[in-house]
């Protein structure tokens, strides 16, 4: 009998199989009914297998290493409740409930920074081991462990002393991931809990791939027309890349250091509210996998009370409250990573302001399954590990190479230490204390307490340059753009208790004017937070369910803007002029049962497309997402862009715009057919949340994935970023929260896919629906339970 206190999910049960035995069998029916019987006993005792992969979340576990009794309640998603009687007991069942559901996602964390994917996966992991290992990322992890505060690595090891005690009584009971690939995980230690920090650092940056393709179009583009493209783009810019070097560059990023930008966050005052006290809502915005990057969870014992949302592989509330204080999080797109090109004097050293200098050299050794080990020689200059290495050395320009720098590659990061002080701080003042610790990434911290006070700030090193803003790589063998130092944590952006009453942020310039340091030198476009900004003026007496309308909102204000710039098509295609006339007439909605966001995205895809390709070549790749700035740029004061350089003819803007709209009425047709009025953006515009391993298996991998239509663009408060043409969407809000200050146990939290890493449980993918309508769970203690896992000391 199967022990009832197993999570096990209905949909998955076998079908009881019959077999049929009429009179004497012959020997060929007794070899096929063996045969079978053989095969049913095989996947019966496999599924069996599988099926015990899924947590034990009822009845009395002894577990050594615990000191006093646990209890672990779970509500009807599967979000856990954990009350202990020390904060040592906390953090050691924290680390325990994240191996039981997202052991895999933790696995791949660690494994990612460390640059040890090849060992599990083949040749195909080396382009990220080879970035990893040459930054050096886990190495810094682990040498930053004894840098934090006694507290900090307290709560560090015992969380690593929780994941090990679910590792050792569950090494035949991995999740499928493990099996699939024969991997072990090794035991778990406080750097693997820090190297997640320094990954994020690498994404939650400016753009840096654009400071490599900037330096390589400056080669062969005027700044002016560089200007146009960046906005700000400095017109006596240094430093040119080779082609060849920029490709080699660009080529050696590996998906997990690329940039990936956004959220939302904003806080209203009780002025403002229908209770008298503050709201805060928040939406921090990555890309989608599945399971989701976030894990809810609220927390109980002595000196210690949270609910929110955690990052499994580590033991701290990076979003949520804790009865007194909430805080949400957007990313500042600080610019903290810098490219310097080096004169390589010979294959040893390399040219500075003082002379030739040596460079640092040391070898890793990656495994790679089923090939032989690689050896991967690393030189490092003042500034950082040289990238351009990465790459075959005779596609590099004879004496450059390329060195990186970043805030993510200091020695010292006390983030993880900050965090710690978040989790306990009690008011504005130790909570900007707490913020004084925080390295990286640059964040921007919103903040309300129950007091009454809302105020936010941009906490994280932001470094002063000898010369420049970072914007284009730096001649290395000068002091130009050294780094001499960090901007004063004092004299980042602040505000407290706004007499508007309001603070909002998303992704927008964060500093005043006349601010007198450089945190970045472009800023996303402000759609998001004008409309935001907007909906709350246009409303009194606001409530948690207009924060959580809000975070839903559609309305895209960069469409509003831009498809009037489209104008009316001189076109001889009825039903593109059709299909102008419906965008013509749309109030800029993307909806995902609409025709208009559809017709709108496929046409300015087109068009962005008919513009830059002809004159960016190859590099247009790298310059695919459309930029609505930019565009509107183009099509109303430099019009030159819109001649393609390809043709004999000179070609108008409302040329190119009346033959992008024929060329993506053309394509919309032949994949939704004749019938305009009935294409729907929901029909492309899908929420893809693929597993990482499983996805790739032949027939298993559809049952891994999950995907929801969904609504918004790239713009819209609802964030909807999808790929060119495809418009799969791929990055948007995997969380979202709203706090009630009034009452921080109403505050409402849902995550895109679910609680747990394993495909085999009903939490897999079951709040996909919640998260698509913004129907937050409730993490409060008389919340109604559903299981009790009591875990007890084991001896």
């Amino acid at each position: 009998m199967q022990d009832p206190s197993l999570e096990v999910d209905d949909r998955a049960l076998p079908v009881e199989p019959t077999l049929f035995f009429g009179g004497e069998m012959s020997l060929r029916s007794k070899l096929v009914n063996g045969l079978g019987l053989t095969v049913l006993v095989v996947s019966a005792t496999c599924f069996v297998w599988l099926m015990s992969s899924l947590p034990r979340i009822e009845g009395r576990i002894p577990i050594k290493g615990l000191e006093l009794p646990v209890q672990v309640a779970r509500d009807h998603a599967g979000v856990p409740r954990i009350t202990a009687r020390s904060a040592r007991d906390a953090y050691f069942s924290m680390g325990w409930v994240h191996a039981q559901d997202r052991m895999w996602q933790m696995e791949m964390q660690r494994r990612v920074g460390a640059g040890r994917l090849a060992e599990l996966i083949g040749e195909k992991g080396l382009g990220n081991d080879r970035f990893m290992r040459t930054l050096g990322i886990y190495r810094l992890a682990q040498a930053s462990v004894e840098r934090l505060d006694k507290p900090t690595r307290e709560a560090l090891e015992a969380y690593a002393d929780g994941v090990n005690a679910w590792m050792r009584d569950h090494k035949h009971r991995l999740p499928p991931e493990f099996v699939a690939l024969g991997a072990h995980p090794e035991p778990w230690v406080p750097a693997d809990s820090l190297v997640w920090g320094r990954l994020m650092s690498l994404q939650l940056t400016n753009n840096w791939r654009d400071e490599v393709l900037k330096a390589k179009l400056a080669g062969r583009m005027e700044p002016r027309r560089l200007g146009d493209l960046w906005p700000n783009y400095p017109e006596d810019a240094p430093v040119t890349l080779a082609a060849a070097t920029a490709d080699a560059v660009l080529a050696a990023i590996p998906e997990m250091a690329e940039p990936r930008l956004a959220s939302n966050v904003w806080a209203v005052a009780g002025s403002r509210t229908a209770s008298g006290k503050p709201l805060l809502a928040n939406d921090p915005h990555l890309g989608f996998q599945a399971p989701v990057l976030w894990y809810l969870m609220s927390v109980d014992a002595p000196g210690l009370s949270l609910a929110g949302a955690t990052i499994p592989g580590v033991p701290f509330h990076l979003i949520g409250h804790n009865g007194r204080i909430a805080w949400g999080t957007t990313t500042t797109h600080a610019d903290t990573v810098d490219l310097f090109v080096e004169k390589q004097v010979d294959a040893d050293t390399y040219q500075t302001p003082l002379g030739a200098e040596r460079f640092i050299r040391r070898d890793e050794v990656i495994h790679v399954k089923g090939a032989a080990d690689e050896t991967l020689a690393v030189r490092t200059t003042r500034h950082g590990p040289v990238i351009s290495d990465l790459t075959a050395k005779d596609l590099v320009k004879p004496g450059e190479v390329i060195a990186f720098r970043s805030t993510a590659l200091e020695a010292e990061d006390l983030t993880a230490q900050a965090f710690h002080k978040i989790n306990r701080a009690i008011d504005w003042r130790s909570f900007t204390t707490a913020l004084k610790d925080f390295h990286s990434p640059v964040q921007n911290m919103a903040f309300a307490d129950t007091a009454g006070t809302i105020a936010f700030a941009t906490a994280g090193r932001v470094p002063l340059r000898k010369s420049g803003d970072g914007s284009v790589p730096a001649r290395g063998w000068t002091s130009e753009g050294d780094w001499a130092g960090w901007i004063p944590a004092d004299k980042m952006p602040s505000q407290q208790n706004p007499k508007s009453g309001k603070l909002v942020n998303a992704n927008n310039k964060v500093t005043p004017e006349r601010y007198p340091y450089s945190i970045a030198n472009a800023w996303p476009e402000a759609f998001r937070a004008q409309r935001i900004g907007d909906m709350i003026d246009a409303k009194k007496g606001l409530t948690m369910d207009d924060m959580a309308t809000m975070q839903l909102d559609q309305l895209s204000l960069a469409a509003v803007e831009l498809k009037e710039l489209l104008g009316a098509p001189d076109s001889t295609d009825a039903r593109a002029l059709e299909a102008a006339r419906l965008v013509a007439a749309w109030d800029g909605r993307a909806s995902r049962d609409r025709s208009e966001p559809l017709i709108f995205a496929a046409w300015q895809d087109e068009l962005w497309r008919g513009i830059f390709a002809d004159e960016l070549g190859d590099d247009f790749k790298s310059f695919q997402a459309v930029r609505p700035y930019v565009l509107a740029n183009v099509l109303t004061s430099r019009r030159h862009w819109c001649d393609d350089v390809s043709t004999t003819e000179a070609e108008s803007c409302e040329q190119q715009s009346a033959r992008a709209l024929e060329r993506a009425v053309a394509a919309l047709t032949a994949r939704h057919g004749a019938a305009i009025a009935e294409w729907k953006w929901g029909t492309e515009h899908v929420a893809v949340f693929d597993n990482p391993v499983l996805s790739h298996i032949p027939l298993i991998g559809k049952f891994a994935n999950a995907e929801i239509p969904s609504d918004g663009d790239d713009f819209t408060v609802n964030r909807g970023t999808y790929l060119p043409k495809s418009f799969r969407h791929i990055h948007g809000a995997g969380l979202r929260v709203v706090y009630d200050l009034a009452d921080l146990s109403k505050s409402r939290f849902v995550i895109a896919t679910g609680q747990s890493g394993n495909p085999l449980s009903r939490h897999y993918d079951d709040m996909m629906g919640a998260w698509r309508a913004n129907q937050g769970l409730v993490l409060d203690r008389r919340a109604e339970t559903k299981a009790v896992l009591r875990l007890e000391p084991g001896y």
